[in-house]
């Protein structure tokens, strides 16, 4: 009885942490392969030694989800374009891959858009909506948009947003604004977007 409850543990621990195993590398075009048999220039969060890697110049229809505007990403993943606005005319707000803390070029934008948000929340509720791209399990995916979302609204309330006039929802990575198989692409979908609601 005991070998059979340790094999159910074991395999049961295997599915757990499947569903957070780390990402094969993704070359990019015309890239090299390192000593390692990694491609060089290979995205793969926190594996491209901090610097910032180009991605395609696909820039076809920006409006469709099936292509996207020619960015740039961290080494952790994290879209370093300046395009994106929610349906309310709000900046997009992007994180690293795994996380849900705005480093300090996505704060100046949230910032910038304080006295918008402090206008829109005196006359009716905003709604922050964390998202995902696809990789993880879904029940993760929706928990990190959730902490995306809770992270921006503490960050408004601390900008003198009345906490009672936002909710936060997370549609972890159902909804995604780029579904091209593209670094850059998953990177857009990790973000929050802020809305009248």
């Amino acid at each position: 009885m005991n070998k059979k409850m340790i094999l159910l543990v074991l395999a049961s621990l295997a599915l757990v942490f499947s569903g957070c195993s780390k990402k094969m590398p993704i070359a990019l075009p015309g890239s090299s392969t390192t000593g390692n048999g990694i491609p060089a220039g290979a995205i793969n969060a926190g594996s491209i030694d901090g610097n910032v890697v180009p991605t395609d110049n696909n820039v076809a229809n920006v409006n469709s989800k099936s292509s996207f505007q020619a960015g740039k990403i961290s080494s952790k993943g994290k879209y370093l374009g300046t395009d994106g606005v929610s349906r309310s005319g709000f900046k997009m707000l992007y994180f690293a891959s795994d996380a849900y803390t705005l480093d300090d070029d996505q704060m100046k934008r949230l910032m910038s858009d304080i006295p918008k948000l402090k206008s829109v929340a005196a006359h009716s509720k905003l709604l922050v909506e964390g998202n995902c791209d696809e990789f993880g399990t879904d029940e993760y995916n929706h928990a990190l948009g959730l902490k995306r979302a809770k992270a921006v609204k503490t960050l408004l309330v601390s900008a003198g947003i009345d906490a009672n006039k936002i909710d936060t929802v997370s549609y972890g990575e159902s909804n995604p604004v780029c579904t091209v198989n593209k670094p850059a692409c998953h990177a857009k979908n990790r973000r929050v977007e802020i809305n009248k609601n």
